[in-house]
């Protein structure tokens, strides 16, 4: 038979528009964060550029792996069943768009918090059961994934008696997030990791260094970048004021992965922000990759081109929505965060730094922080992707105006790689439950 070759070509579908059609429905809960998560994913990674056959793997992944995972959708009158410290309101999932070098494209991830029924109860009051069962499940599929670091982890940096979790509950202590998922989509492989919040029977706040130490000594007694780092801390007047919050493993196994240990300090001055990155002098870093950052920031914040490098960064009034879940973690809403990346057998200058600027407490509004981000790539001959990206945050924000609020736009991380350019990575929230979007329904 010949074909009809009077019939226009017709476009090829999306791959969102035909999942979303051909996809059956599932339960409520599940509906809910598909159809509210499905199309961010959708449309981050059509707007950096990922091919069809790619995005097609991606979103079968998130609706049969990811969505089951978040848990229940928000009561008729807006509360919740369980708050993630991933979201300023509550969210169990956070978005990444990390911008391209020139030339090249992003790359796109998010992180979530496995919930299930058992969340929050006496049987699992840390809410880890769901993300090791998710863990332990995509070791048939994932072939590569490894989860010897992570069950090290799991082992150490907490204690299993779960009943007197439940009594620091009674005495006043605030039980929240312990354990997060991240999935990287790279252009032709992913990458899995785990988040760990240490938490130790009646431990009120962040979990003592001693707590860390123990742990990581486990994996390896002695590590050069290790030992530099604990110097760092123990006697530079900037590294004393950093406090640990978050270890990260890459989900590989250990000769590969990465350990990424994350701090947080009041400081957020120029001069606290170079002292750091540069390890008190014992990293070299290029005077003109110091300037770029400062640029960025200063872009990105709307400061003048003259803002003094020893002033702390100006803090608009910012009062989350979940604020009160950071009860026993208010420094997850203040200052600056870093995490030191470290491998097996590291030695000092190869020691990552990536340093953490909050969107949401520096940002006049999420519209003034995107445009300042994206003037500083447009100069640096990275902006192709610029006008993509708020198309992207316009996408993610029907619920209110991006230049009336922050939160959307979380943060932005800075790393410099080994030739001293600049990793950008803007992190991204749904703002799941947001008032406006309870409002809406």
């Amino acid at each position: 038979m010949t074909p009809n070759t009077d019939v226009a070509a017709q476009p090829l579908a999306r791959p969102w528009d035909v999942l979303a059609r051909w996809l059956p429905p599932r339960t409520p809960d599940c509906d809910y964060w598909w159809q509210l998560t499905g199309p961010h994913l959708a449309t981050m990674m059509e707007l950096a550029g990922y091919g069809a056959e790619r995005q097609f793997e991606a979103l079968l992944f998130h609706y049969h792996w990811v969505v089951p995972y978040l848990g229940p959708q928000p009561n008729p009158d807006g509360t919740v069943k369980w708050k993630s410290l991933l979201g300023a309101e509550g969210s169990p999932i956070e978005y990444s768009w990390k911008w391209n070098q020139p030339g090249g494209q992003p790359e796109v991830r998010h992180c979530f918090e496995a919930i299930n029924e058992f969340t929050g109860t006496s049987l699992d009051p840390l809410n880890q059961l769901a993300n090791r069962e998710l863990l332990h499940r995509l070791q048939e599929p994932v072939k590569s994934l490894n989860l010897e670091w992570c069950n090290h982890f799991v082992a150490t940096l907490y204690d299993h008696d779960l009943s007197k979790y439940a009594t620091d509950s009674s005495k006043g202590a605030h039980v929240t997030s312990t354990i997060f998922t991240a999935i990287e989509f790279l252009q032709n492989s992913y990458l899995f990791k785990t988040y760990f919040l240490p938490r130790k029977i009646g431990q009120f706040g962040p979990a003592s260094m001693s707590v860390w130490k123990e742990s990581l000594a486990g994996l390896e007694l002695e590590n050069e970048a290790r030992a530099s780092l604990y110097d760092f801390l123990d006697n530079n007047e900037q590294g004393k004021l950093l406090s640990p919050f978050m270890i990260a493993v890459d989900d590989v196994e250990p000769a590969a992965s990465r350990l990424k240990l994350y701090f947080q300090t009041p400081r957020t001055s120029f001069n606290s922000i170079r002292e750091v990155m540069s390890l008190g002098g014992k990293i070299q870093v290029p005077e003109k990759s110091l300037r770029d950052l400062r640029d960025l920031i200063v872009s990105a914040a709307g400061l003048a081109d003259d803002f003094p490098d020893d002033a702390e960064l100006p803090l608009p009034e910012y009062n989350p929505a979940a604020a009160d879940n950071f009860t026993e973690l208010p420094i997850l809403l203040q200052g600056s965060l870093y995490y030191f990346d470290i491998a097996l057998g590291a030695k000092t200058e190869s020691l990552g730094i990536k340093y953490y600027a909050s969107a949401r407490r520096y940002a006049g509004s999420d519209l003034s922080w995107a445009r300042g981000v994206m003037s500083w790539m447009r100069s640096k001959g990275r902006g192709e992707y610029c006008d993509k990206y708020l198309s992207l945050l316009e996408s993610f924000s029907p619920h209110r105006s991006l230049g009336g609020d922050t939160g959307i736009q979380a943060y932005m991380s800075c790393m410099f790689k080994a030739g001293g350019e600049l990793d950008v990575t803007s992190y991204v929230s749904p703002e799941a439950f947001h008032p406006n979007r309870q409002n809406k329904k």
